[in-house]
């Protein structure tokens, strides 16, 4: 366990190597007394260690063999190890953009952790936050980060153990539904905690906090309109993640730079750094493609044809939504069938409104809002909001 404290710290510091070596360590010492559960911790503290490095597939690989050494024990029996393992495997598919699949995971996972009262059930409800704001399900979003703000409550956990970690995940979805203000606040609040003078330490379940407080900044800036602001600070956190060897941070920071360029006009920069974000990916994540997947498939598409075939650009093409593939006669078509009130509610979508917001705005009831909202996907032939309005911005449909 001292060496599983250590490695966690090694993480937190950026000295992965060190981190690899007293995991290492920790298993070698775990097969000696041949206790499982202590190997399997060891298994599961490796798999961080690989997820910090990007090697997703890797790190999956290392979780599903510490839950192989669990299988000689009771099914009957609940095991706090096992929770976590069951837990982290479902991130890692999250993170492969596997989400059904995650799904199943982590909702294992959740039971065995609840009935444990073990503090993994975070992992559980924010990676399903993330899930759900993926899908514009907002306010299942919030009640899964409730839950698991209820249940630290009731279990007694310092709040310096889970409310970093629940509050950024608050201000990604905050800024995916155009509440700036909120995001503003509370990102200021965590980066003078975790940023600052006399920082404090991150959470044991997101040593990488801090890193990830920096790559909403980034995001909060962009939407405000302060792109080499942004971009500086993702400069900086790509510098980190070479340095570290922190690819997943290096990749993310990527693949909003690729975006941001894009959103300048900096297309042939834009090439540049997706052939470094898709280099930085090489050991398996594909969820910070995700924004590029769903606001410019279609130049996404193009790059990857011209790229050489990788296990990563060949997932990232297999993902592309079927939008990309049609022409843009057939789209014109259907974005002119927009109805005048569902390009009303088009805009005020496209300005971050939420459905309660543009009820309220445009008189009409939620339901209405919400048979428009689908309406209007149907027409651009969209799954979802973000997907419609950068669909509509490309056929100059919001002007």
């Amino acid at each position: 366990m001292c060496l599983s404290t250590l490695s966690n710290l090694a993480i937190a510091d950026g000295d992965l190597w060190r981190a690899r070596g007293l995991n290492r360590e920790s298993l070698e010492l775990a097969q000696r007394v041949g206790n499982p559960l202590f190997e399997a911790l060891a298994h599961y503290d490796r798999a961080r260690v690989l997820q910090a490095r990007g090697e997703i597939c890797r790190a999956l690989e290392e979780v599903r063999q510490g839950l192989q050494r669990l299988q000689s024990l009771s099914a009957q029996r609940l095991y706090a190890v096992r929770a976590r393992l069951t837990l982290y495997e479902g991130f890692l598919l999250a993170l492969r953009m596997q989400p059904q699949l995650a799904r199943v995971r982590l909702q294992a996972g959740l039971s065995e952790a609840r009935a444990c009262r073990d503090i993994s059930v975070l992992i559980g409800h924010c990676v399903i936050a993330r899930l759900e704001g993926s899908s514009g399900e907002f306010a299942k979003a919030f009640a899964e980060l409730a839950e698991a703000e209820r249940l630290m409550h009731i279990w007694d956990v310092p709040p310096i153990y889970y409310l970093a970690m629940i509050t950024l995940v608050k201000c990604e979805l905050w800024l995916a539904q155009g509440r700036t203000d909120l995001a503003e606040a509370w990102l200021a609040r965590l980066g003078q905690t975790y940023n600052g003078e006399n920082a404090a330490a991150p959470p044991e379940f997101h040593p990488q906090l801090p890193l990830h407080i920096e790559l909403q900044q980034a995001l909060l800036e962009v939407i405000q309109g302060q792109p080499m602001l942004a971009e500086g600070r993702l400069n900086a956190l790509l510098e980190h993640g070479q340095q570290s060897g922190r690819q997943m941070l290096s990749a993310m920071a990527l693949t909003q730079k690729v975006a941001l360029l894009l959103g300048s006009g900096r297309e042939p920069e834009a090439r540049k750094a997706l052939a470094q974000a898709l280099d930085a990916a090489g050991g398996g994540v594909l969820q910070p493609f995700e924004g590029l997947l769903a606001e410019h498939p279609d130049w996404l598409r193009g790059q990857l044809q011209l790229c050489p075939p990788t296990p990563v650009s060949l997932s990232l093409s297999e993902k592309l939504p079927a939008l990309a593939s049609r022409s843009a006669v057939e789209s014109c078509v259907a974005a002119e069938q927009l109805s005048a009130r569902e390009l009303a509610v088009l805009r005020l979508i496209a300005q971050g409104c939420s459905n309660q917001e543009i009820s309220d705005q445009l008189f009409i009831s939620l339901h209405t809002v919400k048979t428009h909202a689908s309406h209007i996907n149907s027409k651009l032939g969209v799954e979802r909001r973000t997907q419609a309005v950068a669909r509509a911005k490309e056929l100059g449909v919001l002007g």
